[in-house]
């Protein structure tokens, strides 16, 4: 009869492994090629499983979750913590490598005003809804510990939080005309405006048509892995224009359709 509590600590103990090679790529500012074979996750469970190691190890408190609806097979939820959350309009942020563009998504930000803690019974849309506050415009930040994330498999990109790099928090959305985050626009233009360079503009939409079914799934994703969503945290649901590269050093002016303007200036710090 196997002992079970010996196979537990073995699987703790390869999750812990893989979770402490990502820890010093991101303290280190370095990359991956890929974890070792004996150390890389093959199921979303072990993904998910060297994913809350890495957050364990690093001891940085959690700020914000990134969620969307998953295709089958996959779980797309990762923390983003918060000292990697930046508000102020000239965002002063650390890479692991000089570079002269940021790779970041336009999102909306849903903030939590209660609590959504693990639990039994599933959470439905109206108490999830009940549990939204404020909305803010929003840009994902976007980088990977890996070198080559594009050649991996879900379940490594997973155990790394899904290319999350930070998360940069805009003006607040006011809802005027009855409008809730239940009902934000799905489509909308996203602009982009330089200084002394032309307007750019692409059609916005978001990938699961709303944002709160994406936050019912991960409110209910953690409750059945013994976690929760906190007050104060917020979550993002998916990117409106894809990816976006956006230069350093210029003062930027983002359009969100009529939701309004998201003004950010990327400021590389050593």
């Amino acid at each position: 009869m196997p002992n079970s509590s010996h196979e537990s600590h073995q699987v703790a103990s390869w999750h812990e492994e893989a979770a402490n090679l990502l820890v010093a790529a991101r303290r280190q500012g370095t990359q991956l090629e890929r974890l070792p074979v004996k150390l890389r996750p093959s199921t979303v469970d072990e993904g998910f499983a060297i994913q809350r190691k890495v957050s364990d190890v690093l001891e940085r408190r959690i700020g914000a979750w990134k969620c969307a609806l998953p295709p089958a097979g996959k779980a797309i939820a990762a923390p983003i913590y918060a000292d990697s959350i930046y508000r102020t309009a000239q965002c002063h942020f650390s890479a692991g490598s000089v570079q002269s563009t940021v790779k970041a998504e336009p999102e909306i930000a849903c903030f939590l005003k209660r609590d959504l803690p693990a639990r039994r019974h599933a959470y439905g849309e109206a108490e999830v809804l009940d549990a939204l506050g404020d909305v803010h415009l929003a840009l994902e930040l976007l980088g990977s510990r890996y070198s080559h994330p594009a050649s991996l498999t879900f379940p490594e990109l997973l155990a790394d939080g899904l290319f999350n790099a930070g998360l940069f928090i805009g003006p607040r959305v006011d809802f005027i005309g009855g409008m809730r985050p239940d009902n934000l626009p799905a489509e909308f233009t996203i602009s982009l405006a330089a200084a002394g360079e032309t307007l750019v503009s692409f059609e916005g939409r978001h990938p699961d048509g709303n944002v709160l079914s994406p936050i019912v799934w991960l409110a209910n994703f953690l409750r059945e892995r013994g976690l929760g969503l906190q007050a104060g945290q917020a979550v993002i649901t998916g990117s409106y224009a894809g990816v976006l590269e956006l230069p350093l050093g210029r003062q930027l002016q983002i359009g969100f359709g009529a939701l309004g303007i998201l003004p950010i200036r990327f400021i590389f710090s050593e």
